[in-house]
């Protein structure tokens, strides 16, 4: 019974070992379309928290502090997330997706803007931390200046 017992641990760590290869692969982003789902998946995600908070700092929403600095964290998490979308081959720009070529023929741009990006999304997460709109408003305005930007120069 223990022989038995051992053996189907043994086949099921085996079995989620190769699952998670299998898994792996596909996050690998072995065919282009994979790779923009990934990336538009992200920045949709993105665009909600984003939205959630620009509804609270323009008043349209009751601020809330707590919501806010959950939203602002999912951001600046999430910030970092979708530019690997952009390097896999055929996803340049890729079928059913606004990224223009514009991305690739300038990439030292958009790349400097993706960290950007980052950093603006990490100082509104600290910001947020404060609990204080006053605090949080200009750390959102260049998150959301540097959002544009990219938008204006490389999506159609």
């Amino acid at each position: 019974m223990k022989k038995l017992i051992v053996s189907l641990a043994s086949t099921a760590i085996l079995s989620l070992g190769i699952s998670g290869s299998a898994l792996a692969d596909k996050h690998a982003f072995n065919d282009a379309e994979s790779a923009v789902d990934y990336r538009q998946s992200a920045f949709s995600i993105m665009r909600a928290n984003f939205v959630a908070m620009a509804e609270m700092v323009k008043g349209d929403v009751d601020y809330d502090a707590s919501i806010f600095e959950q939203r602002a964290e999912d951001f600046a998490r999430l910030s970092q997330i979708p530019w690997a979308g952009f390097t896999t081959e055929g996803a340049m720009p890729g079928d059913n997706t606004d990224a223009l070529q514009e991305i690739w023929d300038n990439w030292d741009d958009f790349k400097k803007r993706s960290e950007d990006l980052i950093a603006d999304a990490k100082s509104l997460a600290e910001a947020s931390t404060s609990g204080s709109l006053e605090t949080i408003k200009p750390a959102f305005m260049a998150a959301a200046k540097n959002c544009k930007g990219c938008h204006d120069n490389y999506k159609d």
